[in-house]
């Protein structure tokens, strides 16, 4: 070949960007490069086209000019998303010369960013993905023209982010921070922001993520460079539906789908996939299918690799959501074939295990259903997942309750129910003790309140607030307004005490952080009982189970000692206190009678019992009638002691004859040895 460093002469006048040289006397074909490169920033689709075009004539020359026909395609696919096939004969040219191109640093650089950009798009399955991307970041970290490294980080960002190694990407993004505003080429510092806001919307920074999204957008209005627009727009969109806002993200998907031109066919596989998740969310199922596939038929035809794993699986959740098992498992093989071309695609194996899990928990395969969530849940905590495409929150939430049940990854569980703000699935809110509640509160001991797992001192008005919220409600009704003020504020005027109660409430959630742990409609106020936890709340739902396992009987002990054990009544003035000690003393007093359970468990439950009311009567009846029954006579008679002196320091009075005679009769049915003694 020829040397690549001789003076331009002849091509002087043909305007080539900066260190590409050619040799020989002009063609057709490089005369036509050479409107094409001036094409390459205001209409890079048409520049790539026409690159791809020439590329073929190209190819005879000896010179810089098919490489920097390579360029102008792979750059203009890339920023325009658009037909990535017509790269494969340029992707075959590059590796079949590369190893002898002999150029100038700067352009084997920009060579080199372009080539592995193409086989993230289109070859992720290449055997040297790995050493280009290795080669990549060199070039990042090197010395060479800020536009090639800053599109050499961008293309090691994006395959980063798609084969689901979050945190290398993470590191990245924060170290091409620097360089992206040392360019001054829009383009390239578009693509960086949307990137940027892609890896930002994962590690759910939500703040961060619209602050790139918004210097985006200024800095395409500024340029008037719109290339990015759709791809900006779009990320705005999936952040909106992350945080479950429909509204806004059917905003953002307005202003999207009329900013991606036809052309960008993965733009606009983007914004039918995004438009499926959102009607998803809305239970539109027609709705939601239809722009399903056609996000399946758009990202295939772009040709891009990864999009056609994502896509697949989206229109799979959407059929087995409407219970159409052959095709939903049809699409789930789709992704996990176009995944093996990306190796290592964790995003991929995870979405697919999520999927596969619920499938087999929908048809009662249990132990399958938590291999899959296992594998699944495994992936997301080596790499911090915490947000992906279609996050729904029921199913969600489904799966990180049977992930909890059967000790599958629960520090990580717990993470994403806690960044999520999941709420445990309705049927079974009082079963999962190891769920994560933002809030919890107890009231039925010292007043506690903590917040992300940290106390929170509100201060007097604010924590009367919340505990008059906890003690008014159960976690399933609404508390009205005017009770709430009243109990708060009795000696205010009805429209003053709401006034006040409004005010209370806005500085309420501003403390907590979170506008949704408390709910409010027209006249009604109620803490949300999905992220809310109230120690009062459980012991109702406890109370009211016609029958109680043992573990259950145990915890129903742990909240009586909460109750009975505050150091002050005043902690209880919002709570039916004594109305409580009853119900539970009756509740544990049918489980110790019902025979299902040990003696020496009912011995304990009944000792604890005596302890936490002494004054109770019945619960001294049923610990004296529990030693009868084990044969224990002397064991009642002390009961029957303790029973008098706690009756006489409680209530001031004697036990009733109806447990003198209970103790006679204990004594008749003991042993001779045992009556004699009496």
């Amino acid at each position: 070949m020829p040397s690549l460093t001789q003076p331009r002469n002849q091509w002087a006048t043909l305007d080539l960007p900066d260190n590409w040289w050619f040799h020989g006397e002009p063609s057709p074909a490089t005369r036509a490069l050479r409107q094409t490169a001036s094409l390459r920033h205001q209409a890079p689709y048409q520049a790539a086209t026409e690159a791809e075009a020439l590329f073929p004539e190209l190819t005879q020359r000896q010179d810089l000019a098919p490489w920097l026909a390579f360029c102008i395609a792979v750059t203009g696919r890339i920023h325009t998303l658009s037909r990535f096939n017509g790269l494969d004969p340029l992707i075959d040219f590059v590796e079949s010369h590369r190893p002898t191109l002999d150029a100038p640093p700067a352009v084997l650089l920009e060579i080199d960013a372009c080539f592995f950009g193409a086989l993230v798009f289109r070859r992720p399955d290449h055997p040297e993905m790995e050493a280009w991307a290795d080669r990549c970041e060199q070039a990042f970290e090197g010395d060479g023209p800020a536009f090639a490294r800053l599109s050499a980080a961008n293309h090691l960002l994006l395959h980063r982010i798609w084969c689901g190694h979050l945190t290398a990407a993470d590191s990245l993004c924060s170290r091409m921070m620097a360089l992206r505003d040392r360019t001054d080429d829009v383009r390239a510092r578009l693509l960086c922001h949307s990137v940027s806001a892609m890896i930002r919307r994962l590690f759910l920074d939500y703040d961060k993520c619209k602050q790139e999204i918004e210097l985006g957008m200024t800095l395409a209005r500024e340029s008037g460079v719109h290339s990015w627009d759709s791809h900006l727009c779009m990320q705005a969109a999936m952040l909106a539906l992350s945080r479950g806002n429909a509204e806004e993200g059917r905003q953002w998907l307005d202003t999207m789908g009329a900013a991606a031109p036809p052309e960008y066919l993965l733009d606009r596989s983007g914004y039918h996939y995004v438009q499926a998740w959102l009607h998803s969310l809305e239970k539109r199922p027609p709705r939601a299918e239809h722009h399903a596939a056609e996000s399946v038929r758009l990202a295939i035809q772009s040709g891009a690799i990864f999009p056609q794993a994502v896509t697949h699986m989206g229109l799979g959740q959407l059929h087995l959501d409407a219970g159409r098992l052959p095709s939903g498992l049809y699409h789930i093989a789709q992704a996990r074939r176009v995944g093996r071309r990306m190796r290592s695609s964790k995003p991929v194996q995870f979405m697919r295990g999520l999927l596969q899990a619920q499938v087999a928990f929908k048809l009662g395969m249990h132990r399958r259903g938590l291999k899959a969530l296992r594998h699944a849940l495994e992936v997301g905590s080596a790499e911090h997942y915490v947000n992906y495409p279609w996050w729904r929150r029921d199913i969600m939430a489904e799966l990180c309750a049977h992930a909890l049940d059967a000790g599958i990854e629960p520090e990580y569980v717990q993470t994403l129910i806690r960044l999520r703000r999941l709420r445990p699935p309705a049927d079974r809110s009082t079963e999962i003790s190891a769920w994560y509640w933002p809030l919890q509160i107890d009231v039925l001991g010292t007043p506690r309140i903590v917040l992300d797992g940290e106390p929170v001192n509100l201060g007097p008005r604010m924590q009367d607030l919340i505990l008059a919220l906890a003690c008014l409600g159960d976690g399933r009704s609404w508390i009205s307004r005017e009770a709430l003020a009243d109990r708060l504020w009795p000696d205010s005027e009805g429209d003053r005490a709401q006034q006040t109660l409004d005010t209370a409430i806005h500085r309420l959630r501003k403390q907590l952080g979170s506008e949704p742990l408390i709910m409010t409609r027209p006249g009604l106020v109620a803490l949300d009982d999905g992220l809310c936890q109230v120690d009062y709340w459980r012991l109702l739902r406890l109370l009211e189970k016609p029958h109680l396992a043992q573990e259950e009987v145990r915890f129903l002990l742990h909240l009586a000692h909460r109750l009975c054990t505050a150091t002050s009544e005043e902690h209880h003035r919002f709570l039916p206190a004594d109305s409580l000690r009853h119900r539970v003393t009756a509740r544990i007093l049918d489980a110790a009678d019902t025979g299902d359970f040990p003696t020496g468990t009912i011995n304990h439950w009944l000792e604890t019992l005596v302890n936490l009311v002494p004054g109770n009567e019945s619960a001294w009846q049923a610990l004296i009638r529990h030693y009868g029954h084990a044969g224990a006579a002397s064991a009642a008679e002390v009961a029957w002691n303790r029973c008098r002196e706690a009756l006489s320091t409680e209530a001031g009075r004697t036990p009733s004859p109806q447990t003198r005679r209970l103790l006679d009769t204990v004594s008749t049915a003991a042993s001779p040895a045992a009556q004699h003694q009496h």
